[in-house]
């Protein structure tokens, strides 16, 4: 989800968008299609650490309220109706909520989200959190919850805080680090995990680019044995409609 998977901070590069068409003279509608060579969510590869396909549509109203869908190529290294019906595919995201600036330049967003594996056996997959987020100058900072996560797993928190600069040039320059903790191990095999990045972006020819170097503190033994939760680097290209 372009908002909290976080996806795809600036430098994962799923970023606002700017197409603009007039809806009751009161909204804007964007979107925005992306490729990175691998879609990592909170340090964990959703896409086998292959590259995957990325899109989304929003609609922002002037009173501050969103809607929005977002949706990825993900791979589980599942086949049809093995890892429990968890065969992946595709992910849906739905979204909605309220964000606004205040004058001194204190910045909120609230909001719900429902993530959606249409593919999967049943809704097990399936899960929603709500979140909140605040920014200041470069800072930001974020908590969200789930009170049954992917797979019936329990409740899971997780908080961020992150840093972004421009330099010289028109770079961007975004630094983030995320925990998360796990009511049941399950999505991994430990109750906490604690993800950390750097990323550089910059638009050039009405593309945006982004290298993101992305890693967490776990084990390859707690990952299942796969290098979903290993050190990468990320390449990502994307296009605002």
């Amino acid at each position: 989800m372009k908002v909290l998977k976080y996806t795809l901070p600036a430098l994962a590069i799923a970023g606002s968008t700017s197409f603009i068409a007039p809806v009751a003279q009161s909204a804007e509608i964007s979107g925005n299609v992306a490729l990175v060579s691998d879609y990592k969510f909170r340090g964990i590869s959703q896409s086998d650490s292959k590259p995957s396909i990325q899109g989304g549509f929003d609609i922002a109203f002037d009173s501050g309220f969103y809607l929005g869908t977002w949706g990825a190529a993900v791979d589980f290294d599942c086949a049809i109706d093995t890892c429990g019906g968890a065969n992946g595919g595709l992910e849906l995201d739905y979204y909605g909520g309220y964000s606004h600036t205040f004058g001194g330049g204190l910045g909120v967003d609230v909001g719900y989200i429902y993530y959606d594996y249409p593919q999967d056996e049943g809704v097990l997959g399936d899960y929603e959190e709500v979140y909140a987020n605040v920014s200041f100058g470069g800072f930001s900072a974020g908590v969200a919850f789930s009170d049954e996560y992917w797979f019936e797993t329990g409740e899971i928190v997780y908080l961020k805080a992150g840093y972004d600069m421009t330099l010289p040039g028109d770079w961007g320059l975004s630094f983030l680090v995320g925990q998360v903790d796990y009511d049941e191990a399950g999505y991994v095999l430990t109750d906490k995990h604690v993800h950390w990045l750097i990323g550089l972006s910059k638009s050039w020819q009405g593309i945006d680019w982004s290298l993101t170097y992305e890693d967490t503190d776990i084990e390859e033994s707690e990952c299942y044995d796969y290098d979903w939760c290993d050190a990468a680097l990320i390449f990502g290209m994307a296009k605002s409609l």
